[in-house]
């Protein structure tokens, strides 16, 4: 019996990761090849998971692209869930009024685990936008702007067990590739500035700027991040978005 628990719990753990790295990679394609690199489980493996996650509706598979989906059954379980307004409702006018002011799209981000996820987004003006992550996307901890920010804002041991959980998914991002001790330098620049920057690591030619909503509990951060395209930040640049990014967090808290 106790075999047969230990066993069914990794089933689940592993479908969920699945789920969970399908959510991060869907909109840059989530080939069967790349979650397995992602996960770190065997092509088989993952084959067999996808296979009854699409059985279930939980996934939906694109022929065309090859690529996964979170399916029809993942949204409707979505909807029951019992949401945590609080995140969102407190900073929707901090975010709009940074994408107004910026004119560049705009977003609040939310720790969720050892990931990030995107929990609003609003388009800004600027002739050119760059969305590189839409709601409910996800990425690992230390990947974009906002999600840097958070990142930098736990303790060492906290950081350096985070980063080597996700050394495997950091191979399937633009930026991520053999990027582990990138991602620790860049903590360390954040600490220092006090904002985040991050130059295509989620997408090619798009850079951020991000900062970290204050007084909040490690497991609940919160940060408002831009970007625009631009292959780099300038330091003047990204200060002065810190800055505007500064004054919409303290006009809302």
């Amino acid at each position: 019996m106790a075999r047969r628990t230990v066993a069914g719990t990794q089933a689940i753990r592993r479908s969920v990761e699945v789920l969970r790295t399908i959510a991060q990679l869907q909109r840059t394609g989530a080939t069967a090849g790349r979650v397995s690199r992602a996960t770190g489980l065997s092509r088989p493996t993952v084959f067999r998971i996808l296979q009854a996650l699409e059985a279930e509706r939980l996934l939906d598979f694109d022929e065309g692209e090859r690529s996964y989906w979170l399916g029809p059954l993942a949204f409707e379980l979505g909807l029951a869930a019992r949401p945590k307004t609080e995140r969102r409702g407190q900073w929707q006018a901090a975010v709009e009024q940074v994408a107004a002011r910026t004119r560049l799209t705009s977003y609040l981000i939310g720790r969720s685990g050892d990931e990030a996820v995107c929990l609003i987004s609003v388009q800004g003006a600027a002739p050119i936008r760059a969305m590189p992550i839409e709601v409910g996307q996800r990425v690992p901890l230390g990947l974009g702007a906002g999600s840097l920010a958070i990142l930098a804002s736990l303790e060492d041991r906290d950081v350096t067990r985070i980063v080597g959980h996700h050394k495997s998914r950091l191979d399937v991002f633009p930026g991520g590739a053999g990027a582990l001790d990138g991602v620790l330098n860049r903590v360390q620049r954040t600490r220092q500035a006090g904002y985040a920057v991050s130059s295509g690591t989620v997408a090619k030619g798009v850079s951020g700027v991000g900062v970290l909503i204050p007084g909040r509990p490690p497991s609940e951060r919160l940060a408002i991040t831009v970007s625009a395209v631009a292959d780099t930040m300038l330091e003047p640049d990204a200060r002065k978005l810190a800055e505007e990014i500064s004054r919409a967090i303290a006009s809302a808290g």
